[in-house]
């Protein structure tokens, strides 16, 4: 195993060299990486540890007895090349995000699962002997992606596991996972990397960038360091696309084109993808407490980093008591919606036009 390259998560290092050098490391696992703290690379390690053997000495991720399942679109033919696709998409980011694997397989439209046939695949593998004798492992990337019937598939094999074989479940959320499959699994939780692990890490990786800013600004996520060093044009855009949507709020309240121009401001961001959308609402979330900090005179605990000179500071008077939890919940229902495929072009006009009422409360 290389430690070095999982950042942070000190006391899971710890206890995961451990386990493995002890063989005690459990057969069914998930790894909870709520935001792109380095998940895929985490179950790289571990796999490289589980594989480790002295009649392999290529690279891990060309290992025939370790195998990837990962989303999935439905927006793109089935090829043989999918799964090369991945593994070349692993060795240039391997700490990355959903939406940068939908963009960089050419997904434009569907939203990505992982599949029956998937499970069927590992059905048929698993019960196969290691090719170089020693452990299997298979990595779900994107487990909250399954539908029930593939869940209810891989709950068949992870209830009597074959010998020597590991299964490793990556996840950005939890509750998506078939309980069941749950608690046949230990589970470790990733933490936000410190900023000091985080800061050295740019500074080895990358030259000409502001190291200290980035990694305050990135809120502990590693693939949201690499957006803002890659100038990611959905990073950039999320930005934009709610500060116009806060300009026709502050502008409805004088002007009834502005209502005109929320609806029509609805429509275009309901032309993105399903995960652009979520990956949106998520950081009208970190926009909306970032304000909140500076309204409520936290400015220290404040990482916002605009890519637009726009000052979180002109926000934060209209963030307050009389309507904090309500935004709130606004933006978690409506990414709860998006989730559940609810017709994006109705969500995101209710969003705008009920943010609009709640931004111009006044909190006397």
């Amino acid at each position: 195993m290389n430690l070095d390259r999982i950042l942070g998560q000190h006391d899971l290092k710890d206890k995961i060299y451990n386990s493995i050098k002890k063989n005690t490391y459990p057969q069914s696992k998930i790894i909870i990486d709520k935001d792109g703290y380095g998940g895929l690379n985490l179950a790289i390690e571990v796999a490289r540890g589980l594989l480790e053997n002295s009649s392999f000495s290529g690279d891990v991720l060309d290992h025939p007895d370790l195998y990837f399942s990962f989303p999935s679109f439905a927006s793109l033919k089935e090829s043989d090349n999918v799964y090369n696709d991945w593994l070349d998409f692993v060795k240039q980011h391997p700490f990355s995000d959903f939406q940068k694997w939908s963009n960089f397989a050419g997904n434009t439209t569907s939203q990505g699962s992982i599949k029956v046939s998937e499970v069927d695949k590992i059905q048929k593998k698993a019960v196969l002997k290691p090719f170089l004798g020693g452990n299997k492992v298979f990595v779900f990337w994107g487990a909250e992606s399954m539908m029930p019937q593939t869940s209810n598939k891989l709950l068949k094999i992870l209830e009597e596991p074959p010998i020597n074989t590991y299964f490793i479940l990556i996840t950005n959320s939890l509750q998506d996972i078939l309980p069941t499959i749950i608690s046949r699994c230990q589970i470790s939780t990733m933490r936000p990397i410190n900023y000091d692990d985080h800061k050295a890490f740019l500074e080895r990786s990358f030259d000409g960038v502001e190291h200290g800013l980035i990694a305050n600004s990135s809120r502990g996520s590693v693939a949201r360091s690499m957006n803002y060093i890659n100038e990611d044009v959905a990073s950039i855009s999320h930005e934009q696309n709610f500060i116009e949507c806060l300009r026709f709020a502050f502008l409805a309240k004088k002007s009834r084109k502005a209502i005109l121009d929320l609806t029509k401001w609805a429509e275009k961001i309901s032309t993105n993808s399903r995960e652009q959308q979520k990956e949106f609402l998520g950081y009208c979330s970190f926009l909306v407490r970032e304000a909140m900090l500076v309204s409520y005179k936290s400015q220290n605990l404040n990482s916002f980093l605009s890519s637009s000179n726009f000052k979180i500071e002109n926000l934060a008077p209209f963030i307050h008591s009389k309507n904090l939890i309500e935004i709130i919940s606004l933006i978690e229902d409506s990414y709860y919606s998006i989730s559940r495929n609810v017709n994006s072009k109705i969500v995101f006009t209710h969003f705008a036009i009920h943010l609009t009422k709640l931004i111009n409360i006044s909190e006397d």
